[in-house]
C-alpha cells in the first residue's frame, strides 16, 4: 500500500492582512515554497474580528484558481462556522474542517454545541 501525504497550511488572520486578497496572496506563496502543486487543506488560522467574509472569500478565491484542494478553518466557535459555511456555500464550495482543541481533559466543544454544529 503507498502511503499519502496530506499538505496543509494556515493563513495567520494579523490585523494587517485583512483583505481576501491577502488570502489568496498568502496561499501563493504557500503553493511556492511547497513546489508548485495544489495545497490539500488552507485553512484560515483563527477567527478575526474585522474580515471575517473577506477572508472566507479569499478562501473561496483560492479554491477556485485551483491553489487549493479543499478549505478549513481553526479555532472557530459554532457561530463563526456557520456563517463561514453558508457563505463558502454560496459558492458551491465546502467547508472540510474546523481544526479544534479537544481531549479527554478538555471537552468544551462537546459541550458547549460546537461539536454538534460540525457535524451539520
Amino acid at each position: 500500500d503507498e502511503e499519502k501525504v496530506i499538505i496543509a497550511s494556515k493563513f495567520a488572520a494579523l490585523p494587517w492582512r485583512t483583505k481576501r486578497e491577502d488570502v489568496v496572496k498568502a496561499c501563493k506563496a504557500s503553493v511556492k515554497r511547497l513546489g508548485g502543486q495544489p495545497i490539500d487543506l488552507y485553512q484560515i488560522h483563527f477567527p478575526n474580528a474585522w474580515s471575517n467574509e473577506d477572508y472566507w472569500d479569499g478562501l473561496a478565491d483560492a479554491y477556485d484558481q485551483g491553489l487549493v484542494k479543499s478549505v478549513g478553518v481553526s479555532n472557530y466557535g459554532v457561530d463563526a462556522l456557520r456563517a463561514c459555511h453558508a457563505k463558502l456555500s454560496e459558492r458551491g464550495i465546502k467547508l472540510a474542517t474546523n481544526q479544534i482543541q479537544m481531549s479527554l481533559l478538555y471537552r468544551w466543544p462537546i459541550e458547549n454545541g460546537l461539536l454538534d454544529a460540525c457535524k451539520e
